[in-house]
């Protein structure tokens, strides 16, 4: 043990100092993450079902009330406007069977109006508690149920029950329903009759929902007598059974048993139950827990692990690190690099490797430019003298012409001239699109004066674009392809037109009507091997005219050749209005 400063023991050993701190790093923050972490995503997860069970349960008490309160108003409409009483005595004091089909014909498109309004309704009929029986129904009624044995939903008041769920009167269906019964009192001696509506057959089932928030539940209806008239499981709450009211008075939220119950009473005084199984609600909770016990054990068993890998693994790598340093210092630059497969480490070595080839490649470069230096002199020399010369000696030829009346010679010198200095540079890269023009007007006079055929160079050019900037030497080469590949020996014309496109282009089109060429043709157009010299005008070629497109303008733009055989060649750039690139 070694004591520091501060008066802290700490082992001398560097592995077990590892140890130490990987694990206090890891169990610490493990500790307090997860002790925060338990304690709000408890309250969290606890409060988000809690809040989405208990407003889907609203919502469906709220689903309820409404149907039971359309149930009540298509019965107050039957009962009230549609003067059941009166119906019902016309209709058994009549003998006549057209008379009383009459007066059912009058039932059913009052009872069909009030079902179009309220398609949530089903079967309906006029019932006499008296005798049991039905009159004026909209469907059949089956003889084998009886409304009297129907679960009461409200206690019944002012001749008003809600009823069920039950099963519906109709006998081809199984499907549980609620309905009213309204009953209307009769005058002396007359038997009370009563208005039977049921909802439609699916009503009920979809009022309830199965899964809120992906979690399985179960509905309990209470009338409000607190006895259990309806439940989706009734092992587990047994219908009849009846609900202590100390724990549902004022409350939303309990447990009982297995189960988590949440409560919401409906406006006609029923009460609406959902139960959630308690591994149900709490799963999320639980499986919380056992994935963060997993973590903080594995973290643990990774931090041990950590350790022993790092004590292992980087004495070694410090090794192989000072071997190499010690390589580069005695300059021996052709030991190969051994990486350690650690990032840090690798990451130096890669460094220090890049180093040593950067300073090879340096001792390199400095033999090559001292070879290449004597070579360049001589170039420059030549590239001196020799364009000096041959300019000097045309400027003699060209006035011995004059002085001896040879006026052709005297014009193919010049334009030869003006030419030479227009491709040496002498205007500098950049010129404007009328120098461009003149000097390709210069060349065109000397290939006339030339070839032995006649042919023709038209231009079509605005006159807004004569003063923009232009690259130097693009269009005699053009052309050049024109007259070489072109005519072959036969008259013929090329249209040179220069246009501005959209205000931001610069459209230039070279056409002729030569003999054309096949695809593979024009694709050796811009294709010239090393060592292969052309064998017409100055011997640049296509490739020429797209490399310097791509150098100043940038690769969205280039050369486009377009040719067919037996009608002519059509070559096409479109620029910027604007030069960019490298311009020196």
């Amino acid at each position: 043990m070694v004591r520091v400063p501060n008066g802290v023991l700490l082992p001398h050993s560097l592995k077990t100092r590892l140890i130490i701190v990987l694990l206090l790093a890891s169990f610490i923050p493990v500790s307090l993450i997860g002790g925060i972490s338990y304690y709000t995503i408890y309250h969290l997860l606890a409060n988000k079902l809690e809040k989405g069970v208990q407003s889907t349960l609203e919502q469906e008490k709220m689903s309820l009330d409404n149907t039971l309160n359309n149930l009540d108003y298509a019965s107050q409409q039957l009962t009230l406007f549609g003067d059941i009483r009166n119906h019902y005595n016309a209709f058994i004091s009549q003998s006549d069977p057209l008379e009383r089909g009459a007066i059912e014909k009058d039932v059913y498109k009052f009872t069909t109006i009030v079902n179009y309004t309220n398609p949530d309704l089903g079967l309906m009929t006029y019932y006499l508690p008296g005798s049991d029986t039905y009159l004026f129904s909209n469907m059949n009624v089956s003889p084998n149920l009886h409304i009297q044995q129907f679960p009461h939903i409200s206690t019944p008041y002012a001749g008003l029950e809600f009823l069920g769920p039950h099963r519906t009167l109709y006998p081809y269906s199984d499907n549980r329903v609620l309905s009213v019964l309204r009953t209307v009192s009769g005058g002396a001696g007359d038997p009370p009759i009563a208005v039977y509506i049921e909802t439609n057959f699916k009503v009920f089932q979809d009022r309830l929902s199965s899964l809120p928030y992906g979690l399985p539940i179960k509905h309990i209806l209470l009338n409000t007598d607190g006895s259990t008239i309806y439940s989706e499981d009734e092992k587990a709450f047994p219908l009849q059974a009846a609900f202590k009211p100390d724990k549902l008075r004022g409350r939303t939220y309990f447990e009982q048993g297995d189960y988590v119950l949440f409560t919401s009473q409906g406006q006609h005084g029923w009460t609406l139950i959902t139960a959630v199984k308690k591994k149900e609600f709490f799963r999320e909770q639980h499986e919380w827990i056992v994935r963060f016990v997993m973590v903080g054990c594995l973290s643990i068993v990774a931090s041990l692990g950590l350790a022993w890998l790092i004590w292992r693994t980087i004495y070694r790598p410090l090794i192989r690190l000072n071997r190499y340093l010690q390589h580069a210092a005695a300059t021996r630059f052709n030991e190969p690099v051994k990486y350690t497969g650690v990032l840090e480490f690798d990451d130096l070595l890669g460094t220090f490797g890049y180093m040593k080839g950067e300073i090879m490649l340096l001792l390199s470069e400095i033999g090559e430019r001292e070879r290449n230096k004597r070579k360049l002199e001589v170039e420059k020399l030549m590239y001196q003298i020799n364009p000096h010369f041959i300019h000097n000696t045309l400027n003699t030829v060209q006035w011995l012409a004059k002085m001896n009346g040879q006026r052709d010679i005297f014009d193919l010198v010049s334009d030869f001239i003006e030419v030479l200095d227009y491709n040496l540079g002498k205007e500098g890269k950049i010129v404007t699109v009328r120098q461009e023009l003149k000097a390709l007007g210069d060349y065109v006079r000397l290939q006339q004066m030339r070839y032995q055929y006649s042919f023709r160079v038209d231009y079509d050019v605005d006159d807004d674009v004569l003063e923009l900037p232009f690259l130097r030497f693009l269009l005699q080469p053009l052309v050049e392809n024109s007259l070489y590949h072109g005519f072959r020996n036969k008259d013929g014309f090329v249209l040179v037109s220069i246009k501005r496109e959209a205000n931001r282009y610069l459209i230039i089109h070279i056409r002729d009507n030569g003999e054309g060429m096949p695809p593979e043709k024009v694709k050796q157009l811009f294709e010239q091997p090393d060592g292969v010299e052309k064998k017409v005008g100055l011997g640049i070629g296509l490739s020429y005219v797209q490399n310097m497109i791509h150098t100043h303008y940038g690769e969205p733009y280039r050369l486009e050749v377009v040719s067919e055989l037996g009608i002519g060649t059509t070559m096409t750039i479109r620029l910027p209005l604007e030069i960019g690139g490298e311009l020196e």
